[in-house]
């Protein structure tokens, strides 16, 4: 009875310890697993606080430079960039009335009765598509306007003039304040063709 009983007590502090130490090897595991996982995610969320966000809006390149001399070179740079793009669309447009108005410098000079001396572009109005307002310098004091319309790109252009106008002189919107361009003329219109009655039958043929 005595060994029964020393023994009884003895199983069971085995049993209790084996039961305790069981126990505390997957607590400890647990404890260290979750403190890896808070160190790995606190880590994480330090590094892609440091990134910068790449949903938002862009920002402009003066917001990167902190110089108040490097944001005002910067501003004047962009200013001289818009001024060059504006230039270079003025000379286009430039370009293209001075174009335009080359097609009808013959046929003017030919409907006034004159050669003029000089023959360029001063003022340009319009879009210079399907409407153009051209005030055209012909000489020192003497210059000539031009209203140009057309229903389409592509189209002829119709061409109504004013002449003998000053420097000071307005280019004028109504179509009552110039003169219709006549049209090219024919061969028929200097020629007796009367003989022409068909095409085999053409005297400049």
């Amino acid at each position: 009875s005595e060994a029964r009983s020393s023994s009884t007590p003895r199983l069971g502090f085995v049993a209790r310890s084996a039961t305790s130490g069981e126990l505390a090897r997957p607590v400890g595991r647990w404890r260290a697993m979750a403190t890896e996982a808070s160190a790995s995610s606190s880590s994480s969320a330090a590094v892609y606080s440091g990134r910068p966000q790449q949903n938002g809006p862009m920002r402009s390149v003066t917001e990167y430079i902190r110089s108040p001399h490097q944001q005002a070179a910067a501003k004047l740079e962009a200013c001289n960039q818009t001024k060059q793009q504006i230039a270079a669309k003025n000379h286009y447009r430039q370009t293209e009335a001075q174009g335009i108005a080359e097609v009808y410098r013959q046929r003017i000079e030919k409907a006034i009765g004159e050669v003029f001396e000089d023959w360029a572009v001063i003022v340009y109005e319009g879009d210079l598509v399907r409407k153009a307002f051209l005030k055209v310098r012909v000489s020192e004091t003497d210059y000539v306007h031009l209203l140009l319309e057309r229903p389409i790109r592509g189209e002829v252009w119709v061409c109504r003039y004013a002449p003998w106008k000053g420097e000071q002189d307005a280019l004028e919107q109504a179509e009552e304040e110039y003169e219709l361009l006549p049209e090219r003329h024919h061969c028929s219109d200097k020629m007796d063709l009367s003989a022409c009655t068909t095409v085999e039958a053409c005297t400049l043929m």
